[in-house]
């Protein structure tokens, strides 16, 4: 087994709520410890609430928390649900991919990657494009300044059903060429078993059961899991 990537031990995230009704302290995670491994692939799966999502932005210092973090690679980068949040609503998309890697020729070859034209995508602002060229944008920025590690939240759930398998597939193969490392954070099952080499399970803000993509999917420990699993729609 390969060294540890990654290493989060007892991560814990508190936010104040000062609501005009109740007032205190919300524990949105709770002492949550795991380890990635270079090259690997950690679904991270539960319900709205769960805290998989508060995990992934205190890795990235978006929130403040308490716990220890190592991390033992150079870069990481972020994929977020919401692309037209994450983009520059009056700036075209080639200036603002060009403004994070000034290297238009790795620009274009991402763009063809992801099935997108460089020259009329380009000079578009986020509001001229589809949902689906928007969040492909949003993955190819991601990938520019060639990263260590991904953290990918809900990074496909606005796209169709086929767009959603085309891009899975695309970052598999991005993984397997450069050995990219992710968290890739989600509600749905169904789509970790694409992309993911493990899966942790999250309610509460606490871990509640972690395995390999086969032992989750075949054999899981806990009544919340199998909810998850009961919930994919059979075909």
């Amino acid at each position: 087994m390969s060294k540890a990537f990654m290493e989060v031990k007892n991560l814990s995230v508190t936010f104040r709520n000062d609501g005009i009704f109740s007032s205190g302290e919300v524990k949105a995670v709770k002492n949550v410890s795991f380890s990635l491994r270079k090259g690997e692939v950690l679904g991270i799966v539960g319900q709205s609430g769960s805290g998989k999502t508060t995990v992934g932005r205190a890795i990235l210092g978006l929130v403040p928390y308490s716990g220890n973090l190592n991390f033992y690679g150079k870069r990481t980068s972020c994929m977020f649900q919401d692309p037209l949040a994450s983009l520059h609503p009056y700036l075209s998309i080639r200036r603002q991919l060009l403004d994070i890697v000034p290297d238009e020729e790795r620009v274009k070859n991402l763009f063809k990657k992801f099935n997108l034209d460089y020259e009329t995508i380009g000079k578009k602002k986020p509001s001229q494009l589809s949902g689906g060229q928007r969040q492909r944008v949003i993955i190819i920025r991601s990938l520019l300044n060639e990263p260590d590690l991904i953290i990918a939240d809900e990074p496909i759930s606005m796209l169709d059903v086929t767009l959603k398998m085309w891009v899975l597939k695309a970052l598999r193969e991005l993984k397997e060429t450069y050995g990219l490392s992710m968290l890739f954070i989600t509600h749905d099952l169904l789509t970790t078993k694409y992309i993911c080499d493990r899966i942790m399970v999250m309610k509460d803000g606490e871990i509640i059961e972690m395995g390999t993509l086969e032992e989750i999917f075949s054999s899981p420990k806990e009544d919340y899991t199998n909810e998850l699993l009961e919930a994919i729609p059979k075909v």
